[in-house]
């Protein structure tokens, strides 16, 4: 998960397609397997169905921050955004995790889904274990994908591009 907050961080970062091409690549020839494979759909515009309703995100981060719900939908409006705002306002993690994208996505971030179907008062605990292990820059890229906002500048063009390079096959086939 780490390696890929990093490449979301550095393609939002820049507008140069030639620096995207390059961190698509460096990304899909280091990581592994699953992990590449899941930046891949993610990347080319694939998105999980809801995961969490944002009612239940918004109040266990109010909870979670201290905040009353004015202060909350104050900071919502100043950032524009609800997983930036989620992902600011959030107290520090007190554990680490070391899982890639794909075990998070498989292990912790789908799971939800269900959750919130067959046992919904599991969910507010699940939420905070997560919360509690991630680290700051990846909690943004967290909140994206489980809100459907993940969107970072890249074409699905682009990543077949890069995927094709790292692959040595033609992307026009």
């Amino acid at each position: 998960m780490k390696a890929f907050a990093a490449l979301y961080r550095e393609l939002y970062a820049t507008t140069s397609s030639l620096a995207k091409q390059a961190a698509l690549q460096r990304y899909l020839q280091e990581a592994a397997p699953a992990d590449a494979a899941w930046a891949v759909y993610f990347l080319a515009g694939g998105k999980p169905r809801q995961l969490v309703p944002t009612k239940l995100l918004r109040l266990l981060t109010q909870e979670a921050a201290g905040l009353p719900e004015w202060l909350f939908d104050e900071s919502y409006e100043a950032v524009g955004d609800l997983a930036e705002t989620i992902s600011l306002l959030l107290p520090p993690p007190t554990e680490q995790h070391e899982l890639g994208l794909a075990a998070w996505v498989e292990q912790h971030l789908l799971p939800l889904r269900v959750a919130g179907k067959t046992n919904p008062a599991a969910l507010p605990d699940m939420l905070r274990a997560q919360w509690r292990r991630l680290a700051p820059e990846e909690r943004l890229v967290y909140f994206k994908l489980m809100t459907g906002s993940f969107r970072v500048g890249v074409s699905r063009l682009q990543v077949t591009q890069a995927l094709a390079a790292v692959a040595g096959v033609d992307a026009k086939r």
